[in-house]
């Protein structure tokens, strides 16, 4: 991703997720039985069990669920949606950008494999990244400025991971935060003219 994601941009992958953690997680009601709340909570056994003893309450919850995961699905197809109109218009600006569309430059992922491992061991920030996450990625201007995993590449990955272990309770805007302020230099805004 290029420019500046703002925090919902960050979150939004994350709703459905939250959606079927609160749907799956449904508590007792007032006078509701366990095997009712388990049920509720798609236990299998659950609803099985109880089928037999009440058929009635059983098909009720069935419902439920099928509407939940019909909502779910609809924010999985918004979200995918509007990931494409993200992307479309990224790639809208870049060519406004005046970058030619056969650039040479390789894309330049944010999150490398060696500071995504870091991000797996640490302490609040584990679970939200993946190596060569494709929603933080630049452009290099050329071949020269981006080919491989070059020294200067692993320097900023020394950096960054020298970063994470001195701020091991970072959260995820501090940890953006500091890797667009190493972005913004002009030794790295050479190589990659649309920053991160």
């Amino acid at each position: 991703m290029t420019g500046n994601p703002t925090r919902s941009s960050t979150m939004r992958p994350m709703l459905p997720l939250l959606l079927l953690l609160v749907v799956g997680q449904a508590p007792a009601l007032p006078g509701e039985t366990t095997l009712v709340s388990f049920c509720k909570q798609r236990r299998m056994s659950a609803c099985e069990a109880l089928q037999q003893t009440d058929p009635k309450r059983a098909a009720e919850i069935e419902a439920e669920a099928a509407k939940n995961a019909l909502r779910l699905e609809a924010l999985k197809v918004a979200e995918e949606s509007r990931d494409q109109e993200d992307s479309k218009a990224d790639e809208s600006s870049e060519a406004a950008s005046g970058e030619p569309p056969d650039c040479k430059g390789q894309n330049h992922h944010v999150i490398s494999r060696r500071i995504a491992e870091e991000l797996e061991r640490h302490e609040t920030l584990a679970g939200l990244y993946k190596p060569r996450d494709e929603r933080f990625k630049t452009r290099a201007k050329d071949e020269a400025s981006h080919c491989g995993y070059q020294d200067w590449h692993r320097k900023v990955d020394a950096e960054v991971i020298k970063w994470l272990r001195d701020h091991v309770d970072a959260t995820p805007e501090q940890f953006m935060k500091m890797l667009r302020e190493i972005y913004k230099r002009p030794d790295l805004l050479d190589r990659f003219p649309h920053g991160f």
